[in-house]
């Protein structure tokens, strides 16, 4: 099985640009206060700042809307540039060109961080990451006793028998016997031939946080 490294978990790198596209309206309305000077209008303050904080959010859909919003500040912004060019400062007019291919150069380093597997869908937005150990523990799904093949606080693969008839979107009872007996309900969001992979639905905030405290403390692999 193939280790993550663990200096890629944390990508410092769009962080700070993150970090430097949250700065950049805040160091503007400065400047435009005590100049009179703007080089961005309100438009462009807001879309800025709102790719900087969805950047700021390591999830693929939360850094897709920075994307989003990035591509709309520079074509906001390339527009009024090209509108304006003979009656803007051309120091004005420099400083948006540069602004424009410094976020199109951090679209493109967070292009780059898109294709490492621990930037998914199972993390949270603002829980924490629902990372995935392998970790074979009795679960009854359904009333049929069985095992994990691997399990997260927010989900889990479960054994189940060729001769089932499970499809994506049923919803199973379920209960984990070694982690307190807690029971909710599992969606079934993917079935293989041997397997299955359930959502866990309905479980309460203390006991995601029970599994989550439980899975940390076995030192497991992350898959």
């Amino acid at each position: 099985m193939e280790t993550k490294s663990t200096a890629l978990e944390r990508p410092k790198t769009v962080q700070m640009a993150a970090a430097v596209l949250i700065l950049t309206p805040v160091l503007d309305i400065l400047m435009y206060q005590r100049t009179g000077n703007q080089i961005f209008s309100w438009v462009g303050w807001l879309l800025i700042f709102g790719a900087g904080v969805s950047l700021m959010i390591r999830h693929k859909s939360a850094w897709m809307l920075g994307i989003i919003l990035c591509g709309l500040f520079v074509l906001n912004t390339g527009y009024g540039l090209i509108r304006d060019m003979e009656n803007v400062d051309p120091v004005i007019s420099t400083a948006k060109l540069l602004d424009c291919l410094l976020v199109l150069f951090i679209v493109g380093t967070v292009s780059y961080f898109f294709r490492y597997p621990y930037l998914d869908r199972r993390q949270n937005w603002f829980a924490p990451t629902g990372d995935r150990f392998a970790i074979a523990t009795p679960v009854v799904l359904d009333g049929l006793e069985t095992q994990t093949l691997d399990l997260s606080y927010t989900g889990a693969r479960i054994v189940v028998p060729p001769t089932t008839s499970y499809k994506a979107g049923d919803q199973l009872s379920l209960q984990l016997t070694d982690i307190n007996d807690i029971q909710c309900s599992a969606k079934v969001i993917d079935v293989k031939a041997d397997h299955v992979r359930v959502h866990f639905v309905g479980a309460s905030p203390s006991d995601k946080e029970m599994i989550r405290q439980w899975l940390n403390s076995q030192n497991l692999q992350k898959v």
